[in-house]
């Protein structure tokens, strides 16, 4: 639940802290007072849009921080929700905007980013306005509302898998009917480039061997005088290193025949004489094999050619070349046995399409059997709002295969008798909207996880008559969630277990709010005033006690 919300700096607000208790909280005031934008604060700490024209002074940050205690196990067990918890359940978002635009977002002290603020908000609270309502009246909705009574026990999931490859198999299909309209013109061109690819090895190694090759071709003169140089140093007959080493073994036997403990330094010195006369060896064989024929400079320039050739074409890297070479080879394949590939497909495509309607008629049925638990919910809640002669139906009807099966669900909603059924966005009205969305969410309770609701003025088009039944209505969803209202009529305000007055006043010239918890006589006097306006009578206060002591 949310224990606490914290306001700095905000809209009209300079600062206040408000502590909300599991249950029911409301809001009241008068209008103009300032209730939505704490409604608007909520909503941007959990990851709406919070921009500069918030701030109340350009000299101070705008920060708001929300307290939360996760007290419910599943809620804990998700993974964006155990990402951040405490070792006490409590999860603190705060969010921080200056007046240059610099955002800082933290949960329990750990920098975010908006859309990871957002995914952790929707598992937090769930806010109900008047253009709210839109999602009721949206077709598209209606199935994902009826889908979360559904226990599909494993049922969708295995359907996602089954529809994913339907899906592939027809994409197949349709790709290889596309090609069989140009099916000579693709032969032709795919059986000349998986030529041209084969005609190479399309290895990062093997061409690299190859520059290898033709730099040495280009460079073969510079190779040779280098090499030339080198054996003339080591291998002169005179001067060279080698002379000089076979100049240095008499000295060094006349100096082992006085010390014998120096003939270890007749083996070096005859060991450096094998190392290099085997460099010598070495690079006289080097020198060898600079010299390149007319026929193999020839094929090294050109297998140079092809491969730039082949990179320009299907690279720029082998990597892609090869990536092409394997998708034209498949492609071909399939064009060189089109009826087989054909055939092989669209058996494929009906047995698993015979396979998906066998477990989309499953969650038919399971949707049916939620429908119509769904029906005699709705129509018993709202018979308690005030709609006496309700009838309502989720209706199923049949559509192609997608993702969620191949229902497509409707609400359809009779409000007055004798009228037929007819759907929801074509006949509801705004009052009515509210009190479906009111049904709904008591529909929904056992299945939706989310621990706060927030209504902000959902009795707008609510006359006092069905006050006190909505306010029970409320009290009853805040049994086992926490309820967050703003509301201007008395009979709801009455079972709230919190009650803060919403006010607006001038200081130092400016427009402030404020909000105070009401408890006993200023309660009263509130929802006096609720009812009879700012002048309370002994009438209006003792309704008032009246009121609060039938909604206790």
């Amino acid at each position: 639940m949310l224990t606490q919300l914290t306001i700095r700096n905000f809209g009209l607000i300079d600062e206040i802290t408000i502590e909300f208790v599991q249950g029911f909280n409301i809001l009241t005031g008068e209008t103009g007072a300032g209730k939505s934008i704490l409604i608007d604060a909520l909503r941007s700490v959990l990851g709406e849009r919070l921009d500069t024209s918030s701030i109340r002074d350009s000299k101070s940050p705008c920060i708001i921080e929300a307290v939360f205690d996760i007290a419910d196990k599943k809620l804990r067990e998700m993974e964006i929700i155990k990402e951040f918890l405490t070792e006490d359940n409590q999860i603190i978002v705060q969010r921080t905007l200056t007046a240059d635009g610099k955002n800082k977002i933290k949960i329990n002290g750990l920098t975010v980013t908006v859309g990871q603020l957002k995914a952790l908000g929707n598992h937090l609270i769930d806010f109900h306005g008047p253009h709210d309502h839109q999602m009721l009246l949206s077709e598209e909705q209606h199935m994902v509302m009826l889908d979360q009574l559904v226990n599909f026990k494993g049922t969708k999931e295995e359907y996602t898998k089954v529809f994913a490859d339907y899906e592939k198999t027809r994409r197949d299909l349709d790709h290889l009917t596309e090609m069989a309209q140009t099916r000579q013109r693709d032969l032709d061109l795919l059986t000349h480039q998986v030529k041209e690819l084969e005609a190479l090895p399309l290895s990062e190694e093997k061409y690299n061997e190859l520059l290898q090759e033709e730099t040495k071709l280009n460079n073969a003169e510079k190779l040779h005088e280098h090499i030339q140089n080198l054996l003339r140093l080591l291998d002169e007959e005179e001067a060279g290193a080698n002379a000089l080493l076979r100049k240095s073994f008499s000295p060094l036997k006349s100096l082992t025949q006085i010390d014998e403990k120096s003939s270890t330094l007749l083996d070096q010195l005859s060991a450096i004489q094998e190392q290099l006369n085997d460099l010598v060896s070495q690079l006289n064989n080097y020198a060898g094999g600079l010299d390149f024929d007319g026929k193999t400079a020839q094929r090294i320039h050109d297998q140079s050619d092809a491969y730039a050739d082949i990179k320009r074409k299907y690279g720029p890297s082998l990597e892609d070349a090869q990536n092409f070479y394997t998708e034209a080879k498949e492609k071909l394949d399939l064009i060189k046995n089109f009826e087989q590939n054909d055939q092989k497909l669209r058996e494929t495509l009906k047995t698993q399409g015979k396979e998906l309607s066998a477990i989309a008629q499953k969650m038919t049925k399971l949707r049916q059997k939620a429908g119509e638990d769904l029906k005699t919910t709705i129509e018993s809640e709202l018979k308690e709002l005030g709609i006496l002669q309700v009838k309502f139906e989720a209706r199923l009807e049949k559509v192609a295969f997608n993702s969620d099966g191949h229902d497509k669900v409707i609400f359809y909603i009779s409000p007055n008798a004798g009228e037929g059924l007819k759907p929801l966005a074509q006949i509801v009205s705004s009052g009515e909207a509210a009190r479906v969305m009111l049904a709904l969410k008591k529909a929904l309770i056992k299945v939706d996880p989310i621990p706060v609701l927030i209504f902000d003025e959902i009795d707008a088009q609510i006359g006092g008559r069905l006050g006190t039944v909505t306010g029970k209505k409320l009290k009853e969803l805040a049994s086992s969630r926490q309820v967050i209202l703003i509301t201007h009529l008395p009979q709801i305000a009455s079972f709230a277990q919190r009650h803060f007055k919403v006010s607006k006043s001038v200081k130092a010239g400016r427009a402030t709010t404020a909000v105070t918890l009401l408890e006993g006589k200023n309660r009263v006097e509130e929802i006096a005033q609720m009812m009879s306006g700012a002048n309370t009578t002994k009438i209006s206060l003792s309704h008032a006690q009246d009121m609060l002591a039938q909604a206790k």
